[in-house]
């Protein structure tokens, strides 16, 4: 919410979270009343007194995740892919070099 630094939101989170809904909004009420608070967060409050409740904490930290989550499994995947790709392509060189190695024995033999 704007207008509030971080003691006072601390606050009201404390005062949502740990008292029974009615007490919560008497305290509530009683903050409205008084004029510490701006227009626009006592309107923020009021709509999280009448159930149209803005979300308190920060929705940017679950949709950062997310994105660093994505970003992380699609580098992976990249690295999985060249990686398997380098391996296989080393696997058949090192196999082309046994089969000329055995041709050449097969020729030395005759």
């Amino acid at each position: 919410m704007a207008g509030l630094d971080k003691a006072d939101m601390e606050k009201l989170e404390d005062i949502i979270n740990s008292e029974d809904p009615l007490e919560a909004k008497k305290k509530l009420i009683d903050i409205l009343d008084s004029d510490e608070l701006s227009e626009e967060v006592k309107g923020q409050l009021r709509s999280l007194l009448y159930g149209n409740a803005p979300f308190l904490g920060s929705s940017d930290r679950t949709t950062g995740t997310l994105v660093a989550l994505a970003l992380t499994a699609v580098v992976f995947l990249v690295i999985f892919f060249f990686g398997y790709k380098l391996y296989k392509s080393i696997k058949e060189k090192e196999k082309k070099k046994e089969e000329k190695k055995k041709a050449k024995q097969m020729k030395k033999k005759k």
